[in-house]
């Protein structure tokens, strides 16, 4: 249960309400923020730039979008991701072992364990570590690294504002072949 009231779609502005259902359906995460338009507005803008115009592989932002959400405990975050993520080429094995926290596994390559090191660095302190960012370094360019460093940060944010308010997952979540081809 949401630890804050909904607003009532009634007392929210045409172009707030707009943003609401952004996605062509309302989402609680949307219609919580809705009680602040210019949050609504600006998590919006960095969140579409994070999941469409990024140079940063979108399989490699779902695998670190997935730890912070488990690892944050923000299961609204994860059940949206997961068929994101599955949309942008993880494995269903990928993600059972995310679901299992085991970013070791073997079907990640070295480069997803880099990612997945450096995440779980940002998820428990502001700095990459001297070797985490060399490791980044051997895949990515400083571009990618950049991206990758605002999308840990940014899940983060999300996470906190989710498991905050208590927003609820929707009853329906979109199947990975109906995700937006943007965000893939």
């Amino acid at each position: 249960m949401a630890r804050l009231p909904y607003p009532d779609d009634s007392v929210i502005s045409g172009e707030t309400l707009d943003r609401v259902q952004a996605l062509g359906r309302p989402m609680n995460i949307f219609r919580m923020m809705a009680h602040s338009p210019g949050s609504l507005r600006g998590i919006q803008s960095l969140g579409e730039q994070i999941l469409s115009r990024q140079t940063f592989s979108a399989k490699l932002r779902e695998i670190a979008i997935l730890r912070v959400a488990r690892q944050s405990g923000a299961t609204y975050e994860w059940e949206q991701h997961i068929p994101i993520a599955i949309a942008c080429g993880v494995s269903q094995e990928q993600v059972d072992a995310l679901t299992k926290g085991d970013a070791a596994a073997g079907c990640f390559d070295d480069q997803d364990k880099a990612v997945l090191a450096a995440t779980d660095e940002l998820l428990v302190g502001a700095k990459l570590s001297d070797g985490a960012l060399q490791s980044l370094r051997g895949f990515l360019s400083p571009a990618e690294i950049i991206e990758l460093i605002v999308a840990v940060s940014f899940y983060m944010l999300i996470a906190r504002f989710l498991e905050s308010t208590g927003v609820e997952v929707e009853e329906t979540v979109p199947k990975s072949e109906d995700i937006d081809s943007r965000f893939t």
